[in-house]
């Protein structure tokens, strides 16, 4: 059962919203401002400039990813891509992961503008001034952040919440020598008070996972995510969020902070509204009091989606179109906040139904770009806290 591995709807970088709505949607970013040129009378384009620490942290995010995989980028990279693109287009992901290589394709070409999105996030307050909070120092000296990644097999979530981390804290790489502000937005660095990932995913990615983790803890380099291998971990579990959970997924579950679901949602949905919604209702049971959940998805990647009568398994949906089992048009961000604050289990704390993350321009110049596309992404976001009572 795949967690959230179907490409962004856009396919373009460069490309901007050439509606007038579209472009509504569009708002300045924390850390990001806008900058409109062109000739009078002619029409304007918009690009996304960054401060200099934000923009240091995407450098560091696409030289781990580059340095980590340098040895993909081979003649024979384009078409195991554009095998995988298809593949996630019919959605016959047995097909699209049936081999490492198809696996460390899907990671160099999509997973890298993700983690880029991820880590401004993060460092920007996007996801709430709640979730910030939880990478900064607590009291107890052995109060490590623990985070739960849902569907996070591919190293986005890895790469992504590994660099905001570092921004959070003290730790510098031993051979590198940096004078700079710190993110707009965000706190001072502080001592970090460690972090444990723990990654669930349906397909074998334990080897991108490894990999992404040896280069991340490597003093080493000099420029690509540093962390003390003392105050990081990151474990792979191999595990269908449909299926039963393992003692492993359910202690790492229960034990979480902040359990992400990022791109991830409306695969599930689309695979089987009734299974999701009984694991998202689970998680009620399965979180401690107090921890987060934030989901992340493509708006508009989802716009309706067909809801199972009861009784009805995945094999139903291949028939939906002729035995009326649907009762279709939900919106996932509806079905989301129907589910998960249903009898105030879960409180919304921040919510968005469209919001664009762009690759900044500077990525795309000379000398700093990274060798494939980096997409931009409209997402839909939600932050829930879990109640206190059971």
């Amino acid at each position: 059962m795949p967690q959230s591995r179907r490409p962004p709807p856009s396919s373009s970088s460069t490309a901007t919203p050439s509606s007038k709505s579209k472009a509504k949607q569009s708002r300045d970013l924390p850390g990001q401002s806008k900058k409109k040129t062109g000739n009078s009378g002619s029409s304007t384009t918009t690009t996304t400039k960054v401060n200099a620490p934000l923009l240091r942290q995407f450098k560091t995010i696409l030289t781990t990813f580059h340095d980590t995989f340098s040895h993909l980028f081979t003649p024979n990279l384009p078409s195991i891509i554009q095998s995988v693109k298809q593949s996630l287009y019919l959605r016959d992901y047995v097909s699209a992961f049936d081999s490492p290589e198809k696996l460390q394709a899907y990671v160099v070409r999509w997973s890298v503008a993700r983690a880029l999105a991820y880590s401004e996030m993060i460092s920007t307050h996007w996801w709430s001034h709640e979730v910030t909070q939880c990478f900064i120092q607590q009291d107890s000296v052995n109060d490590r952040l623990k985070i739960a990644c849902i569907g996070g097999g591919a190293g986005a979530e890895l790469a992504g919440i590994a660099a905001a981390y570092s921004s959070f804290t003290a730790q510098q790489n031993p051979r590198e020598v940096v004078d700079e502000e710190p993110l707009e937005g965000t706190v001072e660095p502080l001592k970090g008070r460690g972090l444990d990932l723990t990654l669930l995913d349906f397909a074998t990615w334990s080897p991108i996972v490894d990999s992404l983790y040896d280069n991340i803890t490597d003093s080493t380099g000099t420029s690509q995510i540093y962390l003390e291998k003392s105050d990081f971990t990151a474990k792979f579990h191999q595990q269908d969020v449909l299926s039963p959970l393992s003692e492993a997924s359910i202690s790492s579950l229960a034990s979480a902070d902040i359990i992400t679901i990022l791109f991830t949602a409306g695969e599930l949905y689309s695979q089987s509204s009734t299974l999701t919604t009984k694991f998202l209702i689970s998680l009620h049971a399965l979180a401690k009091p107090g921890a987060l959940l934030v989901i992340v998805d493509s708006a508009g990647g989802f716009e309706d989606l067909d809801i199972l009568q009861k009784g009805s398994s995945r094999s139903d949906k291949q028939s939906n179109a002729t035995n009326n089992n649907a009762i279709g048009g939900y919106k996932l961000g509806f079905l989301l906040d129907k589910t998960l604050t249903n009898r105030q289990k879960w409180e919304i704390i921040a919510s968005e139904d469209a919001k664009w993350w762009r690759a900044p321009q500077e990525l795309k110049e000379e000398g700093d770009r990274y060798p494939l596309e980096l997409e931009n992404m409209r997402c839909l976001m939600r932050v829930y806290r879990r109640n206190n009572e059971d």
